[in-house]
């Protein structure tokens, strides 16, 4: 029959001085702290792999920086993990990986890698520039370095605040589409499993709907004679009946697209 060994105390762990040799002092199911020569106090957890069946020891920090509590708790947590086939060091490794991944998958890093696939798939340049515009005026300088899986719907908020005070209802909507395409793409890329931000424009106000003016077809011919008529540039003139004949707005049209 296995000896039970009593659980050390804060107090046992306190008087305990170094020797000539390295000592330990047990707590029970694998959990122990070693006593240096040197004074250090080292919280220890010894196990057999579940692969390989081999003993080993992983280290839990040193006393008092790790308090006897927290000591323990690693070490159930530990053996969860154990009854589960999961090897510690193997675990460890695993999650510092994730943990560097996370400092490298930044905001702006994964806004990058958007802003590039974007433009291999052949969307508008100017289109694209001002999109990456928006995002360094209104969103980088607030949530730039936060690792993606860390931008939380407050984040989000805090940095579009300032815009819905100023009344930027439809600039607050087109960087919210902004935003929101950036989080997809990394679900989509199995950065995150999911986009916490999906429903963030339904926290600001909604533009107000504005109905732009309009001729109707009966009052047209008496534009087109008061246009006739103006005081203005040739050229002006030419350009208004252009967007009549073609309904498309002046910058929306390239030259390359113009069928002569």
């Amino acid at each position: 029959m296995p000896k039970k060994i009593a659980p050390m105390t804060d107090t046992q762990i306190k008087n305990a001085k170094p020797q000539s040799k390295d000592y330990p002092i047990y707590d029970g199911n694998g959990l122990l702290l070693l006593i240096k020569s040197t004074g250090t106090k080292i919280w220890q957890f010894r196990y057999y792999r579940p692969i390989t069946n081999n003993r080993t020891t992983v280290s839990f920090g040193s006393y008092p920086e790790v308090s006897l509590q927290q000591a323990r708790k690693q070490r159930d947590e530990a053996r969860e993990l154990i009854k589960q086939g999961i090897d510690l060091q193997e675990h460890k490794t695993e999650q510092e990986q994730l943990k560097q991944e996370a400092i490298s998958n930044t905001f702006y890093s994964m806004a990058e890698r958007w802003l590039k696939f974007k433009t291999e798939q052949g969307l508008e340049e100017q289109t694209l520039k001002k999109a990456w515009r928006s995002l360094e005026n209104h969103v980088f300088p607030y949530i730039k370095d936060i690792p993606i899986n860390q931008v939380t719907v407050i984040k989000a908020i805090n940095a579009l605040q300032p815009l819905n005070n100023n009344n930027k209802y439809e600039t607050v909507k087109r960087v919210c589409r902004r935003i929101n395409e950036i989080m997809y793409y990394a679900v989509n890329m199995g950065i995150i499993d999911n986009n916490p931000l999906a429903k963030i424009t339904d926290v600001f106000n909604s533009p107000k709907v504005r109905n732009q003016p309009t001729i109707s077809p009966t009052k047209l011919p008496q534009f087109m004679q008061a246009l006739s008529m103006a005081n203005i540039e040739l050229q002006t003139r030419c350009v208004i009946e252009w967007q009549l004949l073609t309904l498309t707005r002046p910058s929306e049209e390239v030259w390359g697209k113009l069928m002569v």
